[in-house]
């Protein structure tokens, strides 16, 4: 239970960066594809397209996997700076930080079994709140909907427990759905222009029927991992 360890990747975690920035790299050439055919000038009809930002989490893990895509957006003639930002953060487990789940069965057995035998949320001691990971998981959607425009494309690399929060709030939705995200799985969404308005960070408040219109809320890729095919453990 890693959490907010800045632990680097494992050499299978390189493997699977490397496959996943192998797999976006072909970005320079569908660019040019796009500028000489402006019928497909369109980005809400790509499902591919040039970056405009590259963020990540500063713990070690994201930064590192954020740099195997700076480097292929290098090769594609691009280059973004990574911008780190605490938001992007894995969520803090408290005590069980730093442990596997054996060992924090044997020091802490009480809690863990309530854990495994009720669905009912306990807070882990010095641990992030549920809220407080939906809190902070918003504010990241707010940013990205305050402070960048139409036709801006950001890349971000964060973690599964508040990837699951992430995309509740991108999807408006008031409760998180559990996923089972697996390591560099994309997951792609295209926003309409009116939901980028300056200082409107709720999608869709004041669209009429376009709020409930799928045409403006456009989702490519869900827990996409065909880059991982045939990647497997030595």
């Amino acid at each position: 239970m890693e959490g907010q360890q800045s632990t680097p990747l494992s050499h299978l975690g390189q493997q699977q960066a490397q496959h996943l920035s192998n797999a976006l790299l072909p970005l320079q050439a569908i660019h040019q594809a796009n500028l000489s055919n402006p019928a497909l000038s369109n980005p809400l009809r790509l499902t591919k397209t040039r970056p405009t930002h590259l963020y990540s989490s500063p713990l070690l893990r994201a930064t590192q996997t954020a740099q195997a895509l700076q480097k292929a957006l290098k090769k594609a003639n691009l280059s973004l700076p990574i911008k780190q930002h605490q938001n992007l953060q894995e969520i803090h487990p408290g005590i069980f930080q730093g442990l596997t789940w054996a060992e924090a069965t044997t020091q802490y057995p009480s809690l863990c079994e309530h854990l495994m035998t009720s669905l009912e949320w306990r807070p882990v001691p010095e641990a992030e709140s549920l809220t407080e990971a939906r809190s902070r998981a918003q504010a990241w959607v707010d940013k990205l909907l305050s402070q960048h425009h139409p036709g801006e494309t950001v890349w971000a690399v964060s973690h599964a427990g508040l990837m699951l929060h992430i995309i509740a709030a991108i999807m408006g939705c008031d409760r998180t759905w559990k996923i089972n995200i697996s390591h560099t799985a994309i997951f792609e969404f295209w926003l309409a222009n009116t939901s980028h308005r300056k200082n409107h960070p709720n999608l869709g408040n004041d669209l009429g029927e376009n709020k409930f219109n799928p045409e403006y809320w456009i989702l490519r890729r869900f827990n996409d991992t065909s880059h991982l095919q045939g990647l497997s453990p030595k």
